[in-house]
């Protein structure tokens, strides 16, 4: 068959062999490129792009587990911190019992309710804006400790004082929110 092929190819004329050359050629850039060359470029070129991705993945994965392994230990420690937490009852008059017992702001304080957040169906995120008078210094800080690690711990997110004349009078602005189990 080969000596076949030869003998044809030799029987025909010059201009008989570009045209079949150029066929031939055209024939591979339409067909054979498109269905079997670029496929395998395109592979190859994935190929080099998901390593790439791995390699950049690979050098960041210590740091990625170690800083997990940061938030597991801080995720236990709180969890632990808001089981001995009492979030039956309700922030807001957590809230205004402080106010009254510790930073003895009685009759001169304000607690402004913030739409909440309900959290895994368990719990509700309340927000609130507390604007106080505190008499001293002493009392401002008896009453930021008792409201962020007493029996129902809150968080301020936001803290506003200004003096008032020469004495120790503070007013006060807090934002704070607290947690209240949700109860079915």
């Amino acid at each position: 068959m080969k000596s076949r092929i030869k003998s044809f190819w030799q029987q025909r004329t010059p201009r008989e062999k570009v045209v079949a050359s150029l066929a031939s050629v055209f024939l591979l850039i339409t067909v054979v490129y498109p269905t079997c060359v670029e496929p395998i470029v395109a592979a190859f070129a994935d190929q080099s792009q998901r390593i790439d991705t791995l390699q950049g993945t690979y050098k960041v994965t210590p740091d990625v587990l170690g800083r997990y392994s940061q938030l597991v230990g801080r995720r236990k420690e709180i969890d632990t911190f808001y089981s001995q937490a009492d979030l039956s009852a309700d922030p807001l008059s957590y809230l205004e019992g402080l106010l009254k017992d510790t930073a003895q702001a009685a009759g001169t304080y304000e607690v402004i309710p913030r739409p909440g957040i309900q959290l895994g169906g368990k719990y509700t995120h309340k927000f609130f804006v507390v604007k106080f008078k505190a008499s001293s210094y002493e009392n401002l800080v008896a009453f930021l400790k008792a409201i962020t690690t007493g029996k129902q711990p809150m968080l301020i997110s936001q803290i506003n004082l200004d003096k008032q004349g020469a004495g120790d009078s503070l007013n006060v602005q807090l934002e704070v929110s607290g947690f209240e189990a949700i109860t079915k």
